[in-house]
């Protein structure tokens, strides 16, 4: 099967979209609610808040899953250096780009962002035989990955580690990290940074949890710091960032392993509990690399917890809160009650395309390619059905209907950034597949995760 020519409307609709979203930056202040940007950037959707000003930081990571080896890639290091002026500025990477968010982030994904512009300047220029050329270039651009990744660890020290004790992310007497908020309390203020604004899986308690996407993000982090040393040659940084990943996997696998259950969870550190309740984020050690190959064989068995017609829904259903009635208790403790009971727009039965991808790519490291074309298959169908109908992208979908989903927090959001990024990649990956092309680096190592030599 041509993927690009089943879904080539879909395809026109997402390279058109990206003109529209994509803006140079102002030279003035737009409005007390922006905080300017001083290179070009893409928002997620054209109608974003703001005129369009409004950059996101996890966002970014996946919209990036779209401009991989197109002629936008230029974009990917022009939205570095705007987070590297942000942090520079501010001493933070912003939820976005307003002074409301300045005292929380969101899920950390600096040093992949780094990594995909570092490696399409590689592929681009040096894989094309054209090194002693382009030798200038390449050292100036080594110079500004030594910038760039100069940042990400001050990001990762000052703001995650939380050396200074401001972001409220660091937990005495553990090596894990939570999210965390500068300025307002930090239950509500936390999930808005955790991304997964808002969901059951925190109980409305997020601060008193050890999230483990959070964790596996900041490993990876620990391991790309380690990748980046070598390529600039920094010997004595590689083995540095090696134990510090070595130390935190270990954690996260004393912690938020659950053996029985064969699956990661989060870490409840005021009961000294881990958490049972099942989402996607218990995927992400796939997707960094950290889980073992038993463990990895083990997970798979999950996905049917999670599966439906249309793809990956984000939580598990049984992991909602029951249905009670509430009518017993006082009225003046209902509305807090109802708000823990009630189901939220990240939870069953919604698709979120970036967990739903990140799930994918980590089945594809560990050798279940049969499980990531099944997926991806079924969110194309579904994702080019709801486009057909209603000749748009949404950030989310309904799992069980197939339809877009309901409003919660917010209304729903068309476009949409990510949701196109993934549509494209999944693509992409495909097509590769379809091609009987090698996916792996070969030769493979003994035992997953593999390298994969596809864009992803």
């Amino acid at each position: 099967m041509d993927y690009t020519k089943e879904y080539k409307d879909c395809l026109d609709y997402i390279n058109t979209y990206w003109d529209k979203v994509t803006h140079e930056p102002t030279r003035e202040v737009i409005n007390k609610h922006v905080v300017t940007i001083p290179h070009p950037f893409v928002t997620p959707n054209p109608k974003w808040i703001q005129k369009q000003s409004y950059v996101f930081y996890w966002d970014t990571f996946f919209i990036f899953r779209g401009l991989i080896r197109t002629e936008r890639e230029w974009l990917l290091k022009s939205m570095v250096d705007n987070f590297i002026y942000l942090y520079t500025s501010h001493g933070i990477i912003p939820n976005f780009n307003s002074p409301a968010s300045m005292g929380r982030s969101q899920p950390p994904f600096l040093t992949s962002m780094i990594l995909d512009t570092y490696n399409g300047y590689y592929f681009a220029h040096l894989g094309k035989n054209r090194f002693v050329k382009l030798f200038s270039n390449f050292q100036r651009y080594q110079k500004w990955l030594q910038k760039a990744v100069d940042v990400a660890k001050n990001e990762y020290e000052h703001v995650w580690i939380d050396t200074d004790g401001i972001f409220h992310h660091s937990v005495p007497g553990y090596i894990l990290n939570r999210y965390g908020d500068r300025d307002i309390g930090y239950a509500h203020s936390s999930e808005l940074e955790s991304g997964w604004d808002f969901t059951s899986r925190f109980y409305n308690r997020c601060d008193e949890f050890l999230p483990v996407d959070l964790n596996v993000y900041l490993f990876k982090y620990e391991r790309d710091f380690a990748k980046i040393a070598q390529h600039l040659g920094n010997k004595k940084d590689i083995e540095i960032w090696i134990n510090k990943a070595h130390t935190r996997k270990a954690e996260i696998n004393k912690l938020m392993w659950n053996d029985d259950e064969g699956f990661f969870f989060d870490y409840g550190y005021k009961f000294k509990k881990s958490s049972n309740f099942l989402s996607l984020a218990g995927f992400t050690p796939l997707w960094a690399g950290l889980a073992s190959r038993d463990q990895a064989d083990r997970m798979v068995k999950k996905l049917s917890k999670f599966e439906t017609d249309y793809g990956l829904v984000i939580t598990a259903k049984e992991s909602l809160a029951p249905k009670i009635g509430i009518s017993v208790i006082p009225a003046r403790y209902r509305p807090a009650i109802k708000a823990v009971l009630d189901p939220k727009q990240w939870d069953y039965p919604n698709i979120w395309p970036p967990l739903e991808y990140l799930t994918v790519i980590g089945l594809l490291k560990y050798g279940f390619v049969k499980e990531a074309v099944r997926i991806m298959k079924k969110s194309l169908a579904a994702q080019a059905s709801i486009f057909r109908k209603n000749k748009t992208f949404y950030e989310k979908i309904d799992g069980v209907k197939g339809e877009r989903a309901s409003s919660y927090h917010y209304t729903n959001q068309s476009g949409f950034g990510w949701t196109n990024a993934v549509f494209y990649r999944y693509v992409q990956i495909l097509n590769s597949i379809e091609n009987g092309d090698e996916i792996y680096n070969t030769p493979r190592a003994a035992n997953p995760p593999y390298k994969l030599s596809i864009p992803h």
